[in-house]
């Protein structure tokens, strides 16, 4: 609805989800001779370890109005959730119960103001929250009853508190823009295990304090000449954990406090040269992260890494038929085949040490590629 210069909305929606998950075993004719194919969904199963139905039922509401005076526009407004998580038992001994998570009042706020010759100065301030999951697997239902109705009336959902303030330039082939930032996240979800892994206790879900980040990002683009662009970016993000890890009589299980949060590197940049004519296309890109800590105590981490990609093509055109808009490019990532870490925490963070969480990064990889548009 628009009233002079407020542009008003009121919205809502409900939703009910619910599925069913199970652990189910399934028979073979024998050790060698295979008779099922694993991408089917199976059926005829031999037994049923567990069994349950999950429902999550979703409430939510907003309001906005964005006020337009011309050079400066503001908005404002908030919006409500309420999301219940159900388990219910259907065979074997998980977890039935429920929980919810609920905030009637997440407040969003923001301005833009332009200064003329294609710059724009904004800033905003959001409050969100996120929900539970309802899984066997994952979320507050993956661990036993005892444990289940030990967290069910004191475990809090995750919220996050951002300011976001920023310039951006856009004029002629170029555009600038720098942004700060600082995220405040509360009441952190974290698993943890109650004794050895070996004697199979379910683990159970607890809050374990807040997480404190704040950076900065750099980011510029321009067109030299028609066929030319460049392009570069630079991030900086110094993400902590707040507090220590206690247990329920408030003894320091883990001393995080001050550390920094695991697989958050500190420093990213990108940077590409692309061309383009519209017959011969070419890029060369590079992408540097610096190192990243895969425990929660920091005394392991993997080092920074470099990658650079490049590809190199033409394409027909003005040919007419078939022809037309056919392709050939060929491309090369990790050009330098550089040695590396990719991805951490494959088999989840612990406190310290080293739990094989680490797989190596692909080498340097060719492609070709025909294709062609319409």
């Amino acid at each position: 609805m628009e009233t002079g210069a407020n542009r008003l909305e009121l919205g809502g929606w409900y939703e009910s989800n619910g599925f069913t998950q199970a652990r189910r075993f399934y028979g073979m004719v024998d050790g060698t001779t295979p008779n099922r194919n694993v991408r089917d969904f199976q059926s005829g199963s031999f037994f049923t370890q567990w069994n349950g139905k999950y429902d999550t039922e979703t409430l939510q509401y907003h309001v906005a109005d964005t006020l337009d005076l011309g050079r400066l526009t503001l908005s404002g407004g908030w919006k409500g959730m309420q999301v219940k998580n159900s388990a219910n038992l259907l065979t074997g001994s998980l977890v039935a119960g429920r929980i919810q998570a609920r905030d009637w009042f997440l407040p969003q706020v923001g301005a833009l103001f332009r200064l003329g010759g294609g710059a724009e100065v904004f800033a905003s301030y959001t409050e969100n929250m996120r929900a539970f999951v309802s899984s066997a697997t994952t979320g507050p239902f993956a661990t036993t009853q005892a444990g289940f109705n030990a967290i069910r009336s004191t475990l809090k959902p995750e919220t996050s508190k951002t300011v976001e303030g920023g310039v951006r330039l856009r004029v002629s082939g170029l555009q600038l823009s720098a942004v700060g930032y600082y995220v405040d996240f509360a009441n952190r979800l974290l698993t943890f295990a109650n004794g050895s892994g070996i004697q199979g206790n379910p683990p159970t879900l607890n809050n374990a304090g807040n997480v404190e980040s704040y950076g900065a990002e750099l980011a510029a683009s321009y067109r030299m000449f028609r066929p030319l662009t460049v392009f570069a970016s630079y991030s900086y993000n110094k993400a902590t954990y707040q507090d220590d890890v206690v247990n329920s009589a408030g003894t320091v299980l883990q001393p995080t406090a001050g550390k920094t949060v695991v697989d958050t590197p500190e420093h990213m940049a990108k940077g590409e040269i692309v061309y383009d004519d519209d017959r011969f296309f070419a890029r060369v890109g590079g992408d540097y992260m610096s190192k990243r800590f895969f425990n929660y105590l920091n005394d392991r981490s993997v080092g920074d890494r470099l990658l650079v990609d490049a590809s190199i093509g033409y394409r027909l055109t003005g040919m007419g038929g078939v022809l037309e808009g056919l392709a050939i490019e060929g491309s090369v990532t990790n050009l330098t085949d550089a040695k590396y870490i990719s991805t951490i925490g494959t088999n989840g963070y612990t406190a310290s040490g080293d739990n094989q969480t680490l797989l190596a990064g692909a080498p340097r990889q060719w492609f070709v590629t025909l294709r062609r548009g319409f």
